[in-house]
């Protein structure tokens, strides 16, 4: 019988992103998001400078170089960016980071990491299940509890829904969303960062990138990808996902039919 694939998930949302899955192959990168990486299975080698550090797991600041080295029969790992602006970030990065850019995990704090998930595949299933584990992990790495979401603003939600319909493509125009709102554009910004947990063009880039990806994965090419999300052209995208996530676009749109990504954008 032939053996099954492994099926590799990654779910989006405002400055986060939860990939499930095989570490994918990857050079030296870095981060403008805070990571989080579990192997849940063993392992692996943590390459940083000049150090070579084998580890269950570790929390790597934004912007530090790194590079990731897997066992080949590894397939189910925890890859947690959060955009190194947000509120929970700069908690994780003062409890845990200090003035350094890596930690390694202890044993302790390890186990209780991998128990935030209890299925053994790398399908969460829904949105709701993927926002779970994610509160399960900020909850252990912070000490306290995230604050169950609260009902979004309707003057939020609308800035938001003209985001993601044609406005998208196109330069963003910060106060044509505030009389959409019908909010200043000063109390647009704060209310926006209270409620969604992200300033505003931090979410409009996030929104960008997962909308590309989309797009790409589906078999537009990156030039189209990239002109309907609203990035200039292809390299600027694929210039933009790297830094953010370390791989490369083309590389996650050729191991599409393996990986399933999921919008969990509100």
């Amino acid at each position: 019988m032939e053996k099954e694939i492994p099926k590799y998930c990654g779910y989006f949302w405002a400055g986060h992103f939860l990939y499930m899955g095989r570490c994918p192959a990857n050079t030296e990168h870095m981060h403008y998001a805070l990571q989080v990486i579990v192997n849940r299975e063993g392992l692996f080698r943590l390459q940083v400078d000049e150090s070579s550090i084998e580890c269950g797991g570790a929390i790597i600041g934004s912007g530090q170089p790194h590079q990731l080295f897997s066992p080949g029969n590894c397939h189910s790992w925890i890859h947690l960016l959060i955009d190194h602006e947000t509120d929970v970030a700069k908690t994780i990065g003062r409890r845990h980071l200090g003035e350094g850019k890596v930690k390694i995990l202890d044993g302790v704090l390890l186990k209780r990491l991998r128990g935030c998930i209890d299925t053994p595949g790398n399908f969460l299933g829904s949105c709701g299940q993927a926002h779970d584990v994610y509160r399960k992990i900020v909850t252990e790495l912070d000490g306290y509890p995230v604050h169950a979401e609260e009902a979004i603003d309707p003057r939020i939600q609308a800035a938001m829904n003209l985001l993601k319909g044609k406005y998208l493509s196109r330069k963003v125009a910060i106060a044509e969303l505030a009389r959409h709102a019908c909010l200043s554009e000063s109390r647009l910004m704060h209310l926006f960062t209270e409620q969604i947990g992200i300033p505003l063009r931090r979410y409009v880039l996030w929104l960008r990138l997962m909308t590309a990806v989309q797009f790409a994965v589906q078999g537009e090419s990156l030039t189209e990808a990239a002109h309907r999300a609203g990035f200039s052209d292809s390299a600027h995208l694929c210039r933009t996902f790297r830094r953010m996530y370390g791989i490369t676009l083309s590389g996650l749109v050729k191991n599409s039919q393996f990986v399933q990504v999921i919008s969990c954008f509100p």
